[in-house]
């Protein structure tokens, strides 16, 4: 009686619960980021990821912060690893401490299931990983870079357009004279020839009197009926 008491409490208790694995990162999306959490009996772990949807060619910023529950708070560098999921290697960073977080910035390379790898060292060594999916690119990277292309090709052709106009227009341009009226060409068909004396001046009357107002010598006067000599 007292078996079949045992074997059917035994039956009754509820299963164990399934804490999953102690190294998985909570991400949960909230607003504009991705929080990440984790904690165990001796550490915790908070941080984010912005922008909340992660997209291929565009930087991620990451932000984290370890706290002890026991004993001085944690100084030391973080190792953050970026890698496709799958693959051994990615883009990994050794973080030292700011003046609060550990912050630093990835760019995922190709869309898809990425791990977010967290070590560090406190009375033992911790290795957390988190799962992020990043999406595809709101405009493909080659279509981008052919648009950049086109754009400096434009604008380079209307910057030597500018310079040719310009220089044409200063070849076309004719002298002025500093009043601001044309030069008009001179006719040399009326000019009088190169050698030519030009005419006198005609003498100003009275120019040649003798000074004093005296009256200019006259011929001796004759006596009527005789000739001049």
């Amino acid at each position: 009686m007292a078996g079949l008491w045992l074997a059917s409490a035994a039956g009754a208790a509820p299963p164990p619960l399934d804490r999953g694995p102690t190294d998985r990162i909570e991400v949960e999306s909230h607003d504009d980021v991705l929080a990440l959490s984790w904690s165990d009996t001796e550490e915790r772990l908070q941080g984010s990821i912005r922008p909340a949807v992660p997209r291929e060619g565009e930087p991620l910023h990451l932000n984290l912060h370890v706290g002890s529950f026991e004993g001085e708070p944690f100084q030391g560098p973080v190792i953050v690893t970026l890698r496709e999921e799958g693959a051994t290697h990615g883009q990994t960073v050794t973080v030292k401490r700011g003046p609060q977080d550990w912050q630093t910035t990835f760019t995922p390379e190709h869309e898809g299931p990425y791990l977010l790898d967290v070590s560090f060292r406190t009375t033992r060594h911790k290795a957390l990983h988190a799962a992020v999916q990043v999406k595809p690119s709101r405009l493909p990277l080659k279509l981008g870079w052919a648009v950049l292309g086109l754009g400096c090709l434009v604008v380079l052709g209307y910057t030597v357009r500018g310079l040719l106009k310009g220089e044409r227009a200063e070849e076309r341009a004719l002298p002025s004279s500093e009043g601001g009226e044309p030069v008009l060409p001179v006719d040399t068909s009326s000019a009088p020839a190169s050698g030519t004396p030009a005419a006198a001046e005609s003498p100003t009357p009275g120019a040649d009197a003798p000074p004093g107002g005296e009256p200019p010598e006259s011929a001796p006067k004759t006596s009527e009926g005789e000739p001049p000599a």
